[in-house]
């Protein structure tokens, strides 16, 4: 099957214009992180140094326990894989601010579904603190990651091949100077797009 239309929907004129369905996405992950790579990086010309890594990154997928995740959204539930999740951190540390990006596939785990995309956010920082939310983060909080995902279903049950999925991660991992190893509990919290064609 080709998918004709764009990977990521989310252009205002898609979202106003293109006919389509949704179902609510409402996942629990965990698993591991694994560092591959890690280089520091100094530029002289703005004295600073930049740590620069790369991790595998590995997650289960399994349904929140809430009754956000609706039935549509159980093609999802299976395991999600990066080879390649790259994050820069500033002053040369994993302990600090940085940011990530990565390319990822998503399996179901009985083998019907098939999706490939990617996810970007920021490392080591608390966005949900006042006044737009709840104080439960610092502005610096580390060990976290949090972003935005968008992927395309490319192999899917029928109806679901060429659909869409956006939404939003947090990422809870075991900081260090390094950029983090070991485990990792997060969620995922989005939606399934699909046209309505």
């Amino acid at each position: 099957m080709t998918c004709t239309h764009v990977a990521c929907p989310d252009d205002p004129r898609h979202i106003q214009s293109d006919l389509m369905c949704l179902y609510a996405v409402s996942k629990d992950l965990e698993g591991k992180l694994a560092l591959e790579e890690r280089e520091i990086e100094d530029c002289e010309r703005r004295s600073c140094r930049t740590l620069k890594t790369r991790h595998v990154l590995e997650l289960a997928v399994r349904p929140s326990a809430g009754d956000c995740d609706s039935g549509e959204a159980k093609i999802l539930d299976g395991h999600l894989k990066s080879l390649d999740l790259a994050s820069a951190f500033i002053d040369g540390s994993g302990d600090n601010r940085g940011f990530h990006g990565a390319t990822f596939q998503w399996k179901e785990s009985g083998g019907r579904m098939v999706a490939t995309g990617t996810l970007s956010g920021v490392t080591n920082a608390g966005v949900h603190r006042e006044p737009a939310g709840r104080d439960c983060q610092r502005c610096n909080e580390r060990g976290v990651m949090e972003g935005r995902l968008c992927a395309q279903i490319r192999r899917g049950p029928d109806g679901f091949g060429c659909c869409n999925v956006i939404g939003v991660y947090l990422l809870r991992f075991d900081a260090g100077e390094g950029g983090g190893e070991g485990g990792v509990q997060g969620t995922f919290e989005g939606v399934i797009v699909c046209p309505c064609g």
